[in-house]
């Protein structure tokens, strides 16, 4: 089974930062549009080696099609639109590809994705060779409607010998080849003249035949050079490497129930949202998923702020670990309020601990939480009329009524903060995933307003330079908000410091060190 190419390892490849993503969402956007079926990848390059070749690849999903698998090949990972050198097909029969198209030379994409639907829609692809669309379109983001203006369902064939046929016939001119043939018909007619151009002449406003049979016979001969000329390129659909192993199991299911990811600006909108929904009673609880520095605990802060709670004053912040009984007592002292845990990972190892997230976060407005183990420091329920007598005793009750709300942050994957199920059917629950370009260009955004340490400054230019060090580095950490923080402080720190390092010392330094 090919091997998945990560994010770093693909920049390490020199390789533009937004080229994977781009040619992934465009062929996921035009074949979703043509062939009406959810389509979906998984993030970064494949690398493969089979009896067909060696190279890296995007593999597609399509779940709901015969073919289960599509992977767009390219002989180094520079994944470029104009220079696919092959495709691989699976449709779920055999563990390697079922079919391996090739092609005499790298083609574009914009070559390859017509017949390629039209595989897809009649869910037949036959074995032997085949002429791709010859192809000018620019390959930017207009793709869509430029690609929507090039597909014509023309025959090549047809429309050489059509075009052949049209220019040797009486009373020819190029309105009636563009009628027939359109842009294709015109680009080989053009070809033609540039080969031939003593077989037609302008006489008025309509060119007039001046070749001979003979010249047909030679136009017709070298057929494949003139198509060559504008951009046809000769495939081949052959049987598939059987040397490749590939297996469809539940992390595809799970990739094809989430293939409309939302991006990053997205899923901190809508934690927002969530944070404001649970703080007004539409839950009882929020779990936030999701790696380490990309925003999730300044989120959950900034909004709890804006609705006029802080630390100590509507929501009390337990950052770190705690026990189950710690939690049980956590949750006693702040019974009415928001309980906030950050970087408390640890407490959902433990099932004591879990089993009293799950009953403080269930759905009923108050719920009943009690502690049976026996301690010095547990009380009977009757024993106290104020919660704050045995607060300041150090003391809990055994069971009390819990009415407050919990906001927890994990640096888990939803998976593993959520193994069973049992919270996400009680509380909210999200998980911030973004790309590490994400993360750089939300830095971006946010870099003009971010805190940096006390009686440091930092101008708007420099911030922004820090942010394209930070980008460009190499540094083995993922994208993070920490490393931002630590990377404007030395940028800061040298400035004030009188330091004068150059450019290259000190991206080595926040490469090294931030």
């Amino acid at each position: 089974m090919g091997t998945m190419l990560n994010f770093k390892d693909y920049l390490e490849e020199s390789v533009s930062s937004g080229s994977l993503k781009k040619v992934s969402t465009i062929i996921i956007r035009y074949l979703t549009k043509k062939i009406a079926t959810p389509v979906f990848s998984i993030a970064g390059l494949e690398q493969f080696k089979n009896s067909n070749g060696a190279g890296y690849g995007i593999r597609l999903f399509m779940p709901k099609k015969k073919y289960d698998s599509i992977r767009f090949n390219w002989r180094s990972a520079s994944g470029n639109m104009a220079n696919l050198s092959s495709i691989d097909i699976w449709d779920g029969t055999t563990q390697g590809p079922k079919y391996h198209i090739s092609f005499e030379r790298d083609v574009s994409l914009v070559q390859v994705l017509p017949q390629l639907v039209d595989a897809l829609k009649f869910g037949k692809i036959d074995n032997g060779s085949f002429d791709t669309l010859p192809s000018d379109v620019p390959l930017n983001e207009s793709f869509d409607e430029d690609l929507a203006l090039l597909i014509e369902n023309v025959n090549l064939d047809d429309a050489f010998s059509g075009t052949l046929s049209a220019m040797s016939s009486p009373g020819f001119n190029k309105s009636k080849v563009f009628k027939l043939y359109k842009s294709t018909g015109i680009k080989i007619l053009d070809a033609i003249t540039e080969r031939y151009p003593n077989v037609i002449q302008l006489q008025g406003r309509n060119y007039v035949w001046t070749g001979s049979d003979t010249d047909i016979k030679n136009i017709a001969s070298n057929k494949n050079d003139i198509l060559s000329s504008i951009g046809v390129v000769r495939g081949a659909v052959s049987k598939g490497s059987s040397t490749e192993k590939y297996s469809y199991d539940s992390a595809v299911d799970e990739l094809a129930q989430n293939h409309e990811k939302l991006s990053y600006d997205k899923q901190l909108e809508d934690l927002e949202g969530l944070i404001k929904m649970t703080v007004a009673g539409a839950s009882n609880a929020l779990f936030v998923a999701g790696r380490g520095g990309i925003g999730k605990t300044h989120t959950v802060e900034r909004v709890l702020g804006e609705l006029g709670y802080s630390d100590g004053n509507g929501y009390f912040k337990n950052t770190g670990t705690a026990s189950a009984a710690g939690i049980y007592s956590l949750l006693f002292k702040n019974q009415n309020e928001i309980v906030f845990f950050d970087d408390s990972d640890d407490a959902l190892k433990d099932q004591e601990a879990r089993n009293l997230f799950k009953a403080a976060t269930d759905t009923k407005k108050i719920r009943k939480l009690v502690w049976n183990k026996m301690g010095k420091n547990v009380v009977e329920p009757d024993d106290y009329e104020d919660p704050a007598e045995l607060i300041d005793q150090g003391l809990i009750p055994r069971y009390f009524n819990f009415t407050g709300k919990v906001i927890f942050i994990s640096n888990l994957k939803m998976d593993k903060l959520d193994p069973d199920g049992a919270l996400r059917t009680r509380a909210f629950m999200i998980e911030i995933d973004p790309t590490d370009v994400e993360v750089y260009d939300f830095m971006e955004k946010i870099v003009d307003k971010f805190p940096i340490g006390d009686g440091l400054s930092l101008d708007l230019s420099s911030r922004k330079k820090t942010v394209a060090l930070l980008r460009t580095g190499k540094s083995k950490q993922t994208a993070n908000l920490r490393k931002l923080s630590r990377a404007l402080n030395m940028m800061a720190g040298s400035i004030n410091a009188g330091v004068n390092v150059s450019d290259d010392e000190l991206k080595r330094m926040i490469e090294t060190y931030a």
